[in-house]
């Protein structure tokens, strides 16, 4: 019941988000700024999507063999491409098929496949953050309360980074911070380092699709923004960060549409709906195909399983 209505309030703030928007910047001014993109937009973030999706699956792969159990390559690749399919019916389910998987072809502790889980998820943060602190260094973007938000990410780094040299007792016992704990300092920089290729292909996608539309940004703005704008995405409180996707970068990118164009909501809009789209389309049709072989077979019943509360 409690997942129902997640996924519904997940819906409710998607329409608002959306709605918001649209209330804002007509669909007239999108359509007519859609019309203006140039002819090289899907191919290039088609090409941008297909990067993050490898970048993805190598981080994944390299993680894995170090932390959880070494797995071929085009194993890893096949299962990513499997939970792209699963994860856009329910996140949860994406995830748990990634561990199953592992926990089926190589008798690994569940537990420990969701550790690991963890392990990849706040690495990427980390090095969102370290991203988006280059990026204010450099005169990134500075809209209100983002650099008391990095001061605080900051001070819970510090924080978290205390307890993994400390290893208190009552953690270590808890087989969901196994991974996170007998990691160390230097397997942690290892997985930000494996990590740093996917991070800096999904910058580069949302780039594409905004130079694509006319929209440069700064270095710096891409530094600092960016990062930003993926976290919010991830967040689990839209339906794959449709609707909060779009409202952070129209705050972050407005101001960079050149004058004289369409409407600066109007573009940058336009510009991230088309990459969603791209990007779905990719998801879905990978997908697909991805669970068709026999690697990935049966996992998204297992996985659907694997997220079922027992009774």
């Amino acid at each position: 019941m409690r997942a129902r209505w997640g996924r519904i309030a997940a819906w409710a703030v998607t329409a608002g988000a959306l709605g918001w928007l649209f209330w804002k910047t007509p669909v007239t001014e999108v359509l007519a700024a859609l019309k203006q993109a140039t002819p090289w937009t899907i191919p290039a973030v088609l090409a941008a999507v297909i990067l993050i999706y490898i970048a993805d699956s190598f981080a994944i792969w390299k993680t894995f063999g170090w932390f959880l159990a070494k797995l071929p390559f085009r194993d890893v690749v096949l299962v990513r491409g499997a939970t792209y399919l699963l994860a856009a019916i329910n996140y949860s389910v994406g995830q748990g098929a990634i561990v199953y998987f592992v926990h089926r072809a190589r008798g690994v502790p569940v537990m420990r496949g969701v550790a690991t889980v963890l392990l990849i998820m706040g690495t990427n943060l980390l090095v969102l953050l370290m991203l988006v602190t280059v990026g204010l260094g450099l005169g990134g973007a500075r809209p209100a309360g983002l650099l008391p938000v990095v001061g605080i990410a900051w001070a819970g780094l510090g924080v978290y980074i205390g307890v993994v040299l400390a290893k208190p007792r009552f953690l270590v016992s808890r087989p969901v911070f196994d991974v996170l704990l007998s990691a160390g300092l230097g397997g942690h920089l290892k997985a930000m380092l494996v990590r740093l290729p996917h991070i800096t292909a999904l910058m580069l996608y949302q780039m594409v699709a905004l130079r694509s539309f006319g929209v440069a940004l700064p270095l710096g703005t891409a530094l600092a923004a960016l990062p930003v704008v993926m976290f919010i995405g991830v967040l689990p409180i839209s339906v794959q960060g449709l609707g909060t996707t779009q409202a952070a970068l129209v705050l972050f990118c407005a101001p960079f549409v050149p004058a004289g164009a369409h409407d600066p909501r109007a573009v940058i809009l336009g510009a991230s709906l088309a990459a969603q789209a791209v990007s779905l389309v990719f998801q879905i049709v990978t997908g697909s195909l991805c669970l068709r072989t026999r690697t990935a077979r049966g996992l998204g019943d297992a996985a659907k399983a694997a997220n079922t509360p027992a009774t």
